[in-house]
């Protein structure tokens, strides 16, 4: 049995998604349970994990609403403004449900790069700690020098790399990544996401383009500190969920059966204590 450490549900009617537009074909309709979890069943996978998907809290409420109706998702990591003032009001708001498991702050989309070391997030950030919450850090390349910074201020932090930083595969821009990458994955509170990467790509990847960063990742972050994901329905502009399950699950053929079940289970269920 496993876990999916990474999936979205949307209703776009809910104008939640300002980062969506039409010309988004593929991705531009509503996703729900009942679309994933045919998919789920045909891999075995028990349990997953909502990531919030929008920067507003009533996303978050949606997706909670959502986790108490089906009884394979796990856990929501949902949104909260760390900037305001507020936020430790609504953490403990959405922390009354026991499917809150962390927060994800959509840092690619802030300005600013060095965003996550204001100080003026300091308490707030803090304050997650608290409450036993995890961090989804939603960062690209040019984040991971500020990000290195981060996990070690807050090192009593959980914290877990999405879609390994998302690299620019197409451009093989791949020597400071793997510096920093390498960097990250020593410090004891980071785990990494092996998700995101097709898209990253797109429906014409080639096992030539990802070979270097999937094997890099195995190979640095290692079965203690990975956890699979499908970025469904993201996923969808590329591959299908089968298809993605099954080459991750391939790339992993060197490990054993213990630390594959790591990778595809136990890592998330204990990372977001499901």
């Amino acid at each position: 049995m496993y876990v999916d450490s990474h999936q979205h549900f949307w209703k776009l009617s809910r104008g939640d998604y300002s980062w969506m537009t039409p010309d988004m074909k593929v991705l531009y309709k509503d996703f729900f349970p009942e679309d994933l979890e045919p998919l789920i069943k045909q891999k075995n996978i028990t349990k997953t994990v909502i990531v919030q998907a929008a920067d507003t809290v009533a996303e978050t409420e949606f997706t909670l609403s959502l986790a108490s109706k089906y009884e394979f998702i796990a856990g929501v990591v949902g949104w909260v403004d760390l900037d305001s003032n507020n936020a430790k009001d609504d953490i403990d708001k959405l922390c009354e449900n026991k499917f809150l498991k962390g927060f994800r702050p959509m840092i690619h989309d802030i300005q600013d790069d060095a965003w996550m070391l204001n100080d003026h997030l300091k308490e707030n950030i803090k304050y997650l700690n608290t409450k036993n919450l995890t961090f989804d850090a939603l960062v690209r390349p040019n984040h991971l020098q500020h990000l290195i910074q981060f996990v070690k201020k807050y090192d009593f932090l959980p914290i877990v790399i999405d879609h390994i930083a998302k690299p620019v595969i197409t451009k093989s821009e791949i020597d400071q990544w793997k510096k920093d990458m390498t960097e990250l994955s020593n410090a004891s509170n980071v785990y990494c996401k092996f998700s995101g990467i097709l898209t990253e790509v797109g429906p014409d990847y080639t096992k030539e383009q990802l070979d270097p960063y999937i094997d890099f990742i195995l190979n640095t972050f290692g079965s203690d500190k990975l956890m699979w994901g499908s970025d469904w329905p993201v996923l969808t502009m590329a591959d299908n969920y089968s298809n993605w399950f099954d080459l991750a699950m391939n790339y992993c053929n060197s490990f054993s059966e213990d630390e594959k079940n790591k990778i595809f289970s136990r890592n998330a269920t204990q990372f977001y204590s499901l």
